[in-house]
């Protein structure tokens, strides 16, 4: 079983719509996939079900010892399970700050389900709190979606550096599976953050870039996903290119 954390501390880089867009794909294409929000923003959970609310969410798992399986609800229109998120996971840090083992209490909970799935991925909140560490610790692999834009690109050094400490801190043997290039445009600056990412760093750069496009959003809102909403548009076969890449790479 594959796990994924998609992952940037910087906000607006199309992280959830990465997330909820490529658990979606993959499930058209027969995978068994449940996808987790982490974020108290709870965006990816209200693309996938609107202002719906849950009895219990993530954060009961973290903190009211609920188990992880009495949480998950299912989209059919997305065809994959869902563990939401809410609000309450904002204070989740200072709550388990204390407790031992805090690093790994979600990779515990996902043991009892592990086998139920093929591919877990988990939309992180915009931080490297306790939060995004328990996802990581978690996870065999990160996505990471950015911007083509200096301030975007510049946060990759921050998270390789988390990635790191888990590594050799933690003996945590996490990969990195490549970079999303989201909202892109074609002008040279995009092109040459590009390129400078894949000297610098060395990392894979998927090919699928995924364009700025209005209907992402409009699916967002009508919650659906991109390739059910508009599958002729751009970014859904960017999108249905970039869950095949990730998923052979």
């Amino acid at each position: 079983m594959s796990v994924f954390s998609v992952i940037n501390q910087k906000g607006g880089v199309a992280k959830t719509t990465t997330t909820v867009n490529v658990a979606a794909a993959w499930a058209r294409k027969g995978l068994n996939v449940l996808m987790i929000d982490l974020d108290p923003q709870a965006s990816a959970t209200k693309s996938v079900f609107g202002d719906r609310e849950f009895d219990k969410t993530i954060y009961d798992v973290f903190v009211n010892k609920i188990p992880v399986e009495d949480t998950i609800v299912r989209s059919e229109e997305f065809g994959i399970d869902v563990i939401p998120s809410e609000i309450m996971l904002s204070g989740l840090d200072i709550q388990i700050a204390a407790h031992f083992g805090r690093e790994r209490i979600l990779k515990k909970k996902l043991d009892s389900i592990r086998r139920k799935y093929q591919v877990i991925i988990m939309d992180c909140p915009p931080s490297l709190g306790l939060i995004t560490i328990n996802a990581l610790m978690a996870s065999r692999d990160i996505i990471i979606p950015i911007c083509p834009e200096y301030f975007s690109a510049k946060g990759i050094d921050l998270i390789l550096e988390t990635v790191n400490n888990l590594r050799v801190g933690l003996g945590h043997k996490l990969g990195v599976r490549g970079i999303v290039i989201t909202r892109f445009r074609e002008r040279k600056i995009a092109r040459k953050v590009i390129d400078q990412i894949e000297i610098t760093y060395g990392l894979k750069v998927f090919k699928d870039f995924i364009p700025d496009a209005i209907a992402v959003e409009e699916a967002h809102h009508a919650h659906l996903p991109i390739m059910e909403y508009s599958p002729s548009n751009k970014a859904a076969i960017a999108y249905n290119e970039l869950s095949e890449d990730i998923w052979s790479s």
